[in-house]
């Protein structure tokens, strides 16, 4: 741990974990990497037994078997599970927070008298390492001692920590979804229209990579091109009609349309 989180948080400061899916998993590793004792991975099936043996901790099977004492019990379940979770556990003396970004404080200070949101704006999956350091985390607690630990923790976890309440973090919610979900629904089609013709996805890699690069260096407006930001309205029709069978176009007439609206509303398709 830094030195700023031992002057809030003791070195022994015990934390528990419920889910064991892929945010847990990263978040528990790098929890157990900075220093902090590890005392427990709540979830059924085989993922906990394999988190609970990566954290050399205890694994549990129900909310209700997390010891009293522990210090943080850190919620990392879906979001739809989040309430039913905090209601289904004990009393502890320490912190409950979750990891969700749609999902209000209130729905664990409801139930828990120190509560709390520790929500990484990042994708993270089990098996693929993801460098912590430069992962935001935006925070929120009832109370502000609740929030000084917590920050200290995030901190442990990255140096690029932010106050952000339910209002702030739907927003974010929002803009997680558009810049990461759907850019990767958009290169599945990709894959299956490469597919069509025997062309593997990395086939676009070069073109997405300086894409993104160019759209952080100048902008997103600026950056942008194609068809639809030019106004070739010829272009998108045949590009349209000339879509692989099977494959949903859709999804290519309703972005089109909405770029065409944007800088060209005088034109339709």
């Amino acid at each position: 741990m830094s030195k700023h989180t031992t002057d809030i948080i003791p070195a022994n400061f015990k934390i528990a974990l419920i889910g064991a899916g892929n945010v847990a998993t990263r978040l528990g590793l790098r929890l157990k990497e900075t220093g902090f004792d590890m005392r427990g991975v709540c979830s059924r099936g085989e993922s906990s037994k394999i988190l609970a043996e990566k954290l050399n901790c205890a694994r549990f099977q129900h909310p209700g078997q997390i010891p009293a004492d522990v210090d943080m019990v850190i919620i990392a379940t879906s979001d739809t599970s989040v309430s039913d979770v905090a209601k289904n556990m004990p009393e502890i003396k320490g912190i409950v927070a979750h990891t969700s970004g749609s999902i209000p404080l209130e729905s664990l200070s409801s139930c828990h008298a120190r509560a709390a949101v520790l929500y990484p704006l990042q994708t993270f999956s089990k098996d693929v390492d993801v460098n912590i350091d430069e992962v935001p985390f935006f925070i929120e607690a009832t109370d502000p001692d609740t929030l000084n630990t917590v920050k200290a923790v995030a901190q442990a976890l990255s140096p690029k920590v932010m106050e952000a309440d339910s209002a702030i973090r739907s927003y974010l919610h929002v803009a997680g979804v558009l810049s990461s979900n759907f850019p990767i629904y958009l290169l599945e089609i990709t894959k299956r229209v490469l597919g069509e013709v025997n062309l593997p996805l990395d086939t676009v890699r070069p073109l997405v990579e300086a894409t993104i690069s160019k759209a952080f260096g100048i902008g997103p407006e600026a950056a942008m091109t194609g068809p639809a930001r030019r106004g070739d309205v010829s272009v998108i029709k045949k590009q349209l009609s000339s879509f692989p069978e099977g494959i949903d176009k859709q999804v290519y007439e309703v972005i089109s349309t909405a770029i065409l609206n944007e800088f060209h509303p005088e034109l339709k398709l």
